[in-house]
């Protein structure tokens, strides 16, 4: 996974902590299966939350109560966790830029100001908001477009610059050119279950494009950056986690992929 050379349009508050991705997991049911949900995370993919709990899994169910660093050849893990009245465990992640210069005490004071919220059983929506305030992940412009397509050609949803209305005039245009291009020839985009990035070229603009699980994913790049790359990864990966049902039962209406926007301006400034 690339990570980003620097931080880009990451002062929108200047008292928020700047990370690189965040992510809130509940352990239950720890004395039979030790089942986990991820509840919330951004900036960091789910089956990288996943492959980290399952890792330390063991060690949390022990300890109960704790903290561990996992450091990693690009980033640091950072994780708190704490056993509730109901004998759940929360835990924390947090990830960050490797050597980076990290605040742990403001850090541990934020997971236990979260662990007391989720004791009282608050809404999952203040607790992010707890983390909007003061934790930051960066934002990165350089796109002009998106296009999440069905491997048929059916859109799911797109945006796209507004100043680019020669864009938006073809968007379906653009979907369809997309899915043919990459049904006819494979060493554009390689298998689907390989989920590699490849680059097809127009002048000063790039297409790069992800399949996966019968879902194309095709950023319009005007500049690109390690971020950008990064964020194509984890945009792919959400987009899967959050609508793999619907996907897999698609009936044409592409009304509930709508709210897919917000992440997408999560990551992007288009």
């Amino acid at each position: 996974m690339i990570i980003m050379d620097n931080y880009q349009n990451s002062k929108e508050n200047p008292l928020a902590m700047e990370m690189l991705g965040i992510g809130l997991v509940e352990i239950s049911q720890i004395d039979i299966e030790a089942k986990f949900n991820v509840l919330f995370q951004k900036g960091i993919g789910v089956p990288l939350i996943q492959n980290i709990i399952e890792l330390y899994k063991k060690e949390i169910i022990h300890k109960k109560q704790g903290n561990s660093i996992i450091p990693l050849e690009k980033f640091t893990i950072f994780i708190h966790y704490f056993e509730n009245h109901n004998h759940n465990i929360l835990v924390i992640i947090y990830m960050e830029k490797k050597d980076s210069s990290v605040n742990f005490s403001k850090l541990y004071f934020l997971s236990r100001k979260i662990n007391r919220k989720f004791q009282l059983n608050e809404p999952v929506s203040n607790i992010i908001e707890d983390f909007d305030t003061v934790v930051e992940v960066p934002r990165t412009d350089g796109i002009i477009a998106i296009f999440i397509i069905g491997s048929t050609g059916s859109p799911y949803i797109s945006k796209i610059n507004k100043d680019r209305s020669e864009i938006a005039d073809h968007e379906v245009h653009i979907g369809g050119f997309i899915s043919a291009l990459l049904s006819f020839s494979n060493t554009i985009i390689g298998e689907e279950t390989g989920a590699k990035l490849k680059e097809i070229n127009f002048g000063n603009q790039q297409f790069y494009v992800i399949s996966k699980s019968n879902v194309i994913f095709a950023f319009l790049v005007e500049n690109m950056n390690s971020l950008i790359q990064r964020y194509m990864y984890l945009l792919a990966d959400e987009f899967l986690y959050q609508f793999k049902n619907r996907i897999k039962d698609f009936n044409g209406d592409i009304t509930p992929f709508n709210c897919f926007e917000e992440k997408i301006n999560q990551y992007f400034i288009i």
